[in-house]
């Protein structure tokens, strides 16, 4: 009886280690990060370079 409830204790640690890995995966591929693009003003004037 020991056995099992040691058993049922890792089985369960282990199933919510694996869930919350999901979650964080689920939030990090579903999160808009806005600051990965590149912000720049509408009117720039373009440097002589560029023509």
């Amino acid at each position: 009886m020991f056995t099992l409830i040691i058993l049922g204790l890792i089985s369960w640690f282990t199933y919510r280690h694996f869930a919350q890995k999901k979650r964080q995966a689920d939030r990090r591929n579903w999160r808009v990060d806005y600051r990965d693009t590149p912000i720049r003003p509408l009117t720039r004037r373009l440097p002589w370079r560029d023509l």
